[in-house]
């Protein structure tokens, strides 16, 4: 998913911040540059999706995490994270591969130190 430099050092960010264990700044601080209200964050998953490391639900606008380990996961936040913003932005259909590429695009900005130098 190609994009801006500047949303890659965003999202690096936001991928670090989740493994630092401050996953609900961190989607606040994407929440503000993509325009749309914050999620909230919960451990613990709904019964529907009891199989799945986390599950974002638009009714109440959740990310629900299976456990703390997914709390610091920035694949998992980033991913479920994505759905809460398909939904806020209006096209939530066929977003299931495009939330697991934003989600590696984050992580793997993080993991190539984009904006590190800027850090």
């Amino acid at each position: 998913m190609p994009g801006s430099r500047g949303e890659d050092c965003l999202l690096a960010k936001a991928a670090r911040m989740v493994v630092e264990g401050k996953a609900e700044e961190a989607v606040e601080m994407l929440s503000r540059f993509y325009g749309v209200l914050p999620p909230r964050l919960k451990v613990g998953l709904p019964k529907r999706c009891r199989n799945a490391l986390g599950c974002y639900t638009p009714h109440n606008q959740t990310i629900y995490l299976r456990s703390s380990r997914e709390y610091r996961d920035p694949f998992v936040v980033l991913h479920e994270f994505y759905h809460h913003l398909r939904w806020r932005l209006g096209s939530h259909r066929g977003t299931e591969r495009h939330a697991g590429e934003f989600a590696a695009r984050a992580v793997t900005a993080m993991a190539e130190g984009v904006c590190d130098e800027e850090a």
